[in-house]
């Protein structure tokens, strides 16, 4: 299994609201992407880190899901909007294996 960590910094000034919005868009693409195996998507909660970063997981069986996954218009969608919430000078992105 692959875990693909990605992470982002809420753009200041961006209410809640919004950045619920966001995060419920990205879950979202579970519905449209079999590929995707779990996605859990969440805000910081700032105990150790700032507290205005959403880090997205998303598990998926192998390179090949993933790269469907990076290709798929749902992806694609979330996307072209993350910088309505999101600085998107910063994102970190990870793929591990577990």
């Amino acid at each position: 299994m692959i875990r693909h960590i990605f992470m982002c910094t809420i753009k200041d000034g961006v209410s809640d609201e919004v950045v619920e919005k966001k995060m419920a868009e990205m879950r979202a693409m579970k519905d449209s992407v079999p590929e995707i195996e779990a996605i859990t998507v969440a805000r910081n909660l700032g105990w150790a880190g700032p507290d205005n970063i959403v880090t997205m997981l998303v598990d998926l069986k192998d390179k090949v899901a993933f790269e469907a996954l990076m290709a798929s218009k749902a992806h694609t969608e979330v996307a072209a909007k993350a910088d309505e919430a999101f600085r998107t000078d910063n994102f970190v992105l990870a793929q591990i294996e577990f």
